[in-house]
């Protein structure tokens, strides 16, 4: 009992130090396609590893059988709207003045 707590203990601590560093990620980022990409990346680790130490919480089969279903589902959607997300972005005027900056700014793109 005491080894599945501290696994579960382990998974809460990663998927916190993943949420950290991504709202850290998100704020010193400067291209918007940077913040999108820490943050789904960091957010779908992040939940992913609360998700795992549930089970290894989970008491029942049928608890543990939903919590699967959940990390499926969130598995699909989390990619599916990040790339909804980024044409949002690059159809935005916004997006056209951030590349024109990052153009001024490096002459390699």
């Amino acid at each position: 009992m005491i080894f599945k707590e501290v696994l579960a203990f382990i998974f809460f601590i990663i998927g916190t130090a993943f949420g950290i560093v991504g709202m850290i990620g998100i704020s010193r980022l400067k291209d918007p396609y940077s913040r999108l990409h820490v943050g789904s990346l960091c957010g779908t680790t992040t939940v992913f590893s609360y998700f795992i130490a549930l089970l290894v919480l989970s008491p029942s089969i049928a608890l543990t059988f939903r919590i699967i279903i959940i990390i499926i589902f969130f598995l699909i959607s989390a990619p599916t709207s990040s790339s909804i997300v980024s044409k949002f972005i690059w159809e935005s005027k916004d997006a056209d003045d951030q590349r024109r900056s990052m153009q001024k700014e490096d002459k390699s793109l």
